[in-house]
């Protein structure tokens, strides 16, 4: 019997591990900067269903988690391929397809390829069909995904990656952030620094003196 990743590793272990990255990812922090998204706009994807109102009494400032803000991107991408709005709330169903069984999330298939994605640097994307139902996996799960997925016909593709990438740089979702990259950007802030007149770096037991105008180049 071969060994399912996805049943291990989402179905057997996430979907049912109390995770404090799962709340934090569902936490409603984040105000909605996108310009093409306006007041009226949200109004609509409220009454569509294909986001979910949560104001109290539909009244205040709506706030969203990292996750929703993902959907949304993902929701801007559709409609600019021309995805109608009923097609999209059957790709927001699929994605909201195992809800019911995680207490923090209303989309545990993004959370965990969210997750994964980041941890691990592997590409993800999401194939979404002409009648708006999607499969959302690594490369290597589509590929094999079942011919009655996809039956033929065409879909769109688009990497969940990419949408990471460009919120994280527009929000402040710091706990999603690869620590060697911001390892990195304050060693980057420190060796460019005025003050430092000397600078040396220790590698592997070795110390090795770097020239500041390399640094400033």
């Amino acid at each position: 019997m071969g060994y399912d990743w996805f049943q291990v590793v989402f179905l057997g272990r996430f979907l049912n591990l109390d995770l404090a990255i799962k709340e934090e990812l569902n936490h409603r922090q984040f105000s909605l900067y996108e310009p093409s998204v306006t007041p009226r706009v949200l109004h609509h994807w409220y009454q569509m269903g294909i986001i979910s109102d949560r104001r109290i009494d539909g009244k205040g400032w709506s706030k969203f988690s990292f996750t929703e803000l993902v959907w949304i991107k993902l929701i801007i991408r559709l409609r600019e391929f021309g995805l109608s709005l009923d097609k999209i709330k059957i790709a927001k169903e699929d994605l909201s397809k195992y809800a019911v069984e995680d207490t923090y999330s209303m989309f545990p298939l993004l959370d965990f390829y969210l997750l994964y994605a980041r941890s691990y640097k592997h590409s993800v994307e999401l194939r979404i069909f002409e009648d708006g139902h999607l499969l959302i996996g690594r490369i290597s799960e589509l590929q094999n995904s079942r011919p009655h997925h996809t039956n033929g016909k065409n879909f769109i593709s688009l990497s969940l990656n990419e949408v990471i990438k460009e919120l994280i740089r527009k929000v402040s979702a710091r706990y999603l952030l690869d620590p060697r990259e911001e390892v990195q950007a304050q060693l980057e802030v420190t060796l460019s620094s005025e003050l430092l007149q000397t600078k040396l770096i220790s590698f592997e037991g070795r110390i090795q003196k770097v020239n500041p105008t390399f640094l400033t180049d």
